[in-house]
């Protein structure tokens, strides 16, 4: 069953599924404290508990987060929390992609289409990703 919640997730989940093929596994939603090592698991606040990550790839490699960030993540608190988030996923070997609604406005559309590719695609790259 795929669990998909914010705007935008549905279609960057078709995208990197076109990518990347059948070769690694998708998983949305994967609980923030899943993806931390055992050295931050205990320091983790009641609210990074509850917290996930849109997307994770795991293909044996270090696993690749993916964040649909719709504009309610550019205030000052959830912005500081996704600071916070990102560098402790770094911390752990993940990598990071971050899908801003600013930069990919046909995927907040949902609509998947060769722009919405293009959008995804230049994120992946920015993070350093071969697509």
């Amino acid at each position: 069953m795929t669990v998909i919640i914010g705007k935008g997730e549905k279609t960057a989940l078709e995208v990197l599924k076109e990518t990347y093929g059948k070769e690694v596994e998708y998983t949305p939603q994967v609980l923030f404290k899943d993806l931390m090592s055992y050295e931050f698991r205990d320091d983790l606040s009641e609210r990074q508990q509850k917290e996930s990550v849109d997307i994770v790839i795991f293909s044996g490699f270090n696993p690749v987060c993916v964040r649909v960030q719709g504009g309610d993540h550019t205030g000052i608190l959830k912005s500081a929390r996704d600071t916070v988030q990102k560098q402790m996923l770094e911390w752990c070997n993940c990598v990071v992609v971050d899908l801003w609604f600013h930069d990919c406005p046909e995927l907040f559309k949902e609509k998947l289409n060769d722009e919405s590719r293009r959008e995804v695609r230049e994120a992946l790259n920015r993070e350093g990703l071969a697509v």
